[in-house]
């Protein structure tokens, strides 16, 4: 299954490091992207940056994948 994992900058919830952690131990996975969002907090998507992420989501589950 294809993973898409989208990170923002200033995150303090979940941080870069864990999320790099995290991203690299999906080594089983087809497919895998990371987007970083700048300037945005675990709550990016209730923020001014949210339709960077909306996009990235909006990109990766438009594409096929087969």
């Amino acid at each position: 299954m294809p993973v898409l994992l989208v990170h923002a900058e200033w995150d303090q919830d979940v941080p870069i490091d864990s999320a790099q952690n995290f991203f690299l131990s999906l080594k089983h996975a087809p497919y895998r992207r990371w987007v970083e969002i700048g300037e945005g907090t675990h709550m990016v998507l209730l923020e001014k940056n949210r339709l960077q992420a909306f996009d990235a989501i909006n990109q990766f589950l438009g594409e096929d994948y087969s």
